[in-house]
């Protein structure tokens, strides 16, 4: 089976965009696949003797060409991390259990896989309601505030964006959102509503000029499951009544990477089945599946035009009918493409079947509402067939193109052609470089996408991954057709995505209007208002608040100024509210502000530290890199507690790199010493790192395994913890974020949080001498057994702490002894970060699909 890999890419600095001859650049990525290409880069790219110094990179110099792996670099190591076994400490692992052969999270072994149950996601979310509403009831001590959505006179969560990001990655520097799956348009194009990748469903009145989020709402019964995950992959509605809405939550478009990466686990923020609204968006009901279609994901949703209550869903689990408010399996396997078409009385839905395991891809017809299925023309091309993306003209039952991926690499197949379903498909030749080759693979099981002209059925668009050169934009071709003896020719092809953002999920017409084409991709949502005449696609983004944060960074005293790391959309800055500027490229992570000295900034992409004397305000005002090496997608760069008393301090910086700790004392203008932590491949990598004063640095890994570093006189000595002879820490998996505990004057107590899956003791405490499970009392007051990112202890509360998870923030008065629901209005995406302001009483949060937001804290 196909791999997933990533596109070696640069990014080009806004500066330098204009010539694109310049060499100040910056990566992104792509995707490329193949198993043996998968894990030749990976051995590559971990952590060796060579990359263990870092190399310094001035301001002019062309920065390294890491590998970045695109969808795989940032997706896989979320995805380990939530479903890396976790186990009492010493336990074997269980016979069979499935293993990562190739881990991004440590570079030296293999990682052992929790087997998750297919409802697990679904699960964890209604206990979670339930927790919710039982907190209502709690007494105010371990609830600081009510567990609802956004209540007036309470304390809220707030939040600060980004709404949109300015200057985005793509040619023309057009504003960016967060990836978007797919999209449904109501005819006239006024009337839009985008499916977000991890963010939920937005909503357009305007034509795509802004967007409303629909989804941050369901708290209004925390006990109602309709209440689903946010995670979207299939959008389709009524185009009588654009009130009537389906939503088949769960990405399809990630299959290939999690089939092949994570052997028969269920991967990271699948879907909880399938979600209606009959009004708009404005509220939600969840609709049951059978077999249930809790843990799997979907790619094309097809509503009948003339009987709204029948509806087709192709998803990873099988093709699915409507039948009453149930959704029944058709058949088994997994279908990437469902589309349907109504003339001359007749209605037939088409789907593609994606052949997995020896079973070949196939497409299937159907004229009785889907009631049976038959083969679509015959001499279709089914040897090395991988993933399919049909596409028709709304009122033409008889004519297909069938888009199609190899299924051993992701290049491209071919573009196929049915004029009648009793007749053959022929193929088309000419097809433009729609997959872009790199060492013989491409992103075919990632992006794929086509949509005929719906007045001119010889008149097609293809989408893939992007096109050259730097700064890479999207690939998207408009392909005129003709015949060419018994077959199909491109007579005249052009590339029209060059204003668009890489990496496209999907190709949508308002409906019977040739004259707008809109495209969802990794950068959110894209209009050509003349694709026919050569137009340009422009950015429909504002409003469409579905990033993917990942870190924080926060100015020690003026708390509108904010950088946030992003998935594919590099590192944001705002200093006057939601509306965020893209300052630096590649995928971003950690974020470091000096809290003595502000104009000093510090980001991190693809292994790379990048430092700002400017305040991090401008793309130009980037210097002094350093390639520390990729280990981790995003390694842990950090500075100690906020001391306006020693403004020294704010030039130690920490970065972990692999099993090697770097420091600098001069803000990262040089790292004079390191240490390496002992013990070899069992240690892990550094995966998070935090400062007790300058001379005390604690390290969690990827392994379970927690450190302390003094610094003495002869240099920095490591203390490994989590095997304290007066008591061990008695959980092992990845250790994901480490918080000093401020009520230990000492500076010896720290507490810790764990990714993965399969125990539900989350997040213990060290006092220096032993280890206690702080997960909360057994019953209301216990973490759920998901995973657990980020951690925050209140220096000036004792006892305080804050965990942010893949399912809301919780909130413990008692050190971890009882836990509850800190939830007023914040959205239920999966939260990357925590952060307390260094000078104001704000926790900030960082969420995976949903950006930035605050509450104030008592």
């Amino acid at each position: 089976m196909a791999g997933i890999r990533g596109k070696r890419r640069r990014r080009a600095h806004r500066s330098d965009r204009a010539a694109l001859s310049k060499t100040k650049n910056l990566t992104r990525g792509s995707l490329r696949t193949s198993t043996s290409v998968s894990r030749e880069n990976r051995a590559r790219t971990a952590p060796g003797p060579a990359l263990r110094k870092p190399v310094k990179l001035g301001r002019r110099y062309k920065l390294p060409r890491h590998d970045e792996d695109g969808i795989l670099g940032w997706l896989l190591p979320q995805m380990e991390s939530s479903y890396t076994r976790l186990a009492a400490k010493g336990a074997p692992a269980p016979a069979g259990a499935p293993k990562i052969t190739a881990s991004a999270l440590t570079s030296t072994a293999g990682v052992i896989l929790h087997t998750a149950q297919p409802t697990v996601w679904r699960d964890a979310l209604l206990e979670y309601k339930r927790r919710k509403a039982a907190a209502l009831a709690r007494p105010a001590a371990i609830r600081p505030a009510p567990a609802a959505p956004a209540i007036a006179g309470a304390r809220n969560w707030v939040p600060l964006g980004p709404s949109v990001v300015l200057q985005g990655q793509t040619v023309g520097d057009q504003p960016v959102a967060g990836r978007v799956a797919r999209l449904a348009v109501v005819p006239g194009g006024s009337i839009l509503y985008a499916a977000s990748a991890n963010g939920g469903v937005f909503r357009s009145s305007d034509g795509g000029t802004t967007w409303a989020s629909l989804m941050d709402g369901f708290d209004l019964d925390p006990t109602s499951f309709a209440s689903s995950s946010v995670i979207c992959g299939a959008i389709a509605i009524d185009p009588v009544d654009p009130n009537r809405v389906y939503v088949g939550t769960g990405e399809g478009d990630t299959l290939q990477l999690f089939r092949l990466r994570v052997v028969a686990a269920l991967p990271a923020y699948r879907g909880v089945g399938m979600i209606r609204s009959d009004d708009g968006g404005s509220s939600w009901t969840a609709e049951a599946s059978n077999p249930d279609l809790a843990g799997e994901a979907c790619f094309a949703l097809a509503v009948d035009p003339g009987n709204r209550e029948n509806a087709i869903v192709g998803t990873t689990a099988g093709l699915y009918r409507r039948e009453g408010t149930q959704w029944k399996q058709l058949m088994p396997g997994v279908f990437s493409s469902v589309v349907v078409a109504s003339g001359s009385g007749v209605t037939r839905f088409y789907c593609a079947q994606w052949g997995q395991g020896g079973t070949g891809s196939r497409i299937l017809y159907s004229d009785d509402g889907g009631r049976s299925w038959q083969a679509a023309g015959g001499g279709f091309a089914a040897n090395d067939a991988g993933r399919i993306a049909l596409g028709v003209q709304p009122t033409s039952t008889a004519l297909t193109y069938a888009l199609i991926a190899k299924q051993s690499n992701g290049t491209l197949h071919g573009l196929y052609r049915l004029d009648d379903v009793s007749g053959a498909w022929k193929s088309v030749t000419g097809v433009p470089l729609v997959l872009p080759v790199n060492g013989g693979q491409s992103q075919g099981s990632y992006d794929l996408a086509i949509a005929v002209d719906p007045l001119d059925g010889n008149l097609v668009y293809l989408g893939g991954s992007y096109v050259e050169p730097a700064p890479y934009p999207a690939s998207i071709w408009r392909c005129a057709i003709r015949a060419s003896g018994g077959a199909y020719a491109v007579s005249q092809s052009a590339s029209i995505g060059t204003h668009a953002h890489a990496d496209v999920h999907s190709l949508t017409h308002t409906p019977g209007d040739p004259d707008e084409l809109w495209c969802t991709c990794d950068g959110g949502v894209f209009l050509n208002r003349a694709p026919r005449q050569g137009g340009e696609f422009a950015s429909q983004n504002n409003g469409l608040s579905c990033l993917c944060s990942n870190f924080l960074g926060q100015h020690p005293t003026d708390p509108n100024i904010l950088f946030s790391g992003l998935q594919d959309n590099g590192t944001a800055r705002t200093a006057t509210g939601p509306i965020w500027t893209h300052v630096m490229g590649g995928d971003g992570g950690y974020c470091v502000v000096n809290w003595a000295n502000p104009g000093e900034v510090l980001v991190y992409a693809n292994g790379v530290v990048y430092r700002s004397s400017d305040g991090g305000s401008t793309p130009d005002g980037w210097s002094a890199v350093w390639d520390f090496g990729w280990a981790t997608m995003t390694q842990p760069v950090v500075t100690p507690r906020y001391n306006p008393a020693s403004p020294s301090d704010a030039d130690l910086v920490a970065v972990g790199a692999g099993p090697d700790v770097y420091l600098s004392k001069d803000f990262a203008a040089s790292w004079p010493s390191k240490f390496t932590l002992p013990g070899g491949a069992a240690s892990g990598d550094a995966f998070a790192l935090a400062f007790a004063s300058t001379t005390r640095l604690f390290v969690g890994t990827t392994s379970g395994q927690v450190f302390r570093a003094d610094l003495l006189a002869n240099g920095w000595n490591v203390k490994q913890l989590d095997n304290a002879p007066g008591g061990i820490l008695g959980v092992s998996g990845l250790i994901s974020d480490v918080a000093v505990d401020w009520a230990d004057a000492n500076g010896a107590s720290v507490y810790v949080c764990f990714g993965g899956m399969g125990d539900a003791r989350r997040v213990w405490h060290f006092d220096g001498t032993r280890w206690e499970d702080r997960s909360g009392t057994a019953g209301a007051g216990h973490l759920l057994d998901v995973e657990h990112n980020a951690l925050a202890v209140d220096p000036l509360s004792a006892g305080s702490i804050y965990v942010g998870t893949d399912i809301g923030v919780w909130f413990s008065a008692d050190g971890g002894q009882n836990w509850g629901p800190l939830e007023n209005g914040l959205p239920d995406a999966p939260v990357f970060d925590l952060q307390i302001h260094p000078s104001q009483r704000l926790l900030r949060a960082a969420l995976h699909g949903r950006g930035v937001y605050e509450i104030p804290l008592p």
